[in-house]
């Protein structure tokens, strides 16, 4: 009587190879969330920054005399709260700031032509990723009292 009791134990080459394509599959799962988290963040991250930009300007515009308001006075304000930006005339009538990669447009109309009230029309473009920009369009009435 001849009894065998060897055991062969260890992995086939079947046994790595499907291992293997459960790792490959979760690490891609994995890399497509963590890169959609970071874009999402990044993107509500500029997004924020516009907005802050957004309430710079129209706090500047709010404690202003309605005769001081003006676009040149406002951004200049901006100016030197954020270093950097760059104030030139623009082609539509209003005028334009850079602050980083933020492109503002200050227009300031009077709608009715009676100076009594002031339109102000506030446009910020800015990059979200390569490929894609953002344009956020405010507008705020400031009246003579």
């Amino acid at each position: 009587m001849n009894i065998k009791l060897k055991r062969e134990g260890g992995f086939t080459t079947v046994d790595i190879g499907i291992a293997m394509m459960i790792v490959i599959i979760f690490v891609g799962i994995m890399t497509s969330m963590l890169y959609s988290t970071y874009s999402s963040a990044t993107e509500a991250k500029r997004t924020a920054i516009a907005l802050n930009y957004a309430v710079d300007i129209f706090e500047k515009i709010g404690i202003e005399p309605y005769s001081n308001v003006s676009e040149e006075e406002i951004l200049r304000g901006i100016k030197e709260i954020n270093t950097g930006t760059i104030v030139s005339q623009g082609n539509d009538g209003g005028t334009n700031a850079k602050i980083g990669t933020y492109d503002i447009n200050l227009k300031i109309t009077d709608p009715y032509g009676d100076n009594k009230m002031k339109l102000v029309t506030l446009t910020i473009t800015y990059p979200v990723s390569a490929k894609n920009t953002e344009k956020i369009e405010l507008r705020r009435l400031k009246t003579f009292v």
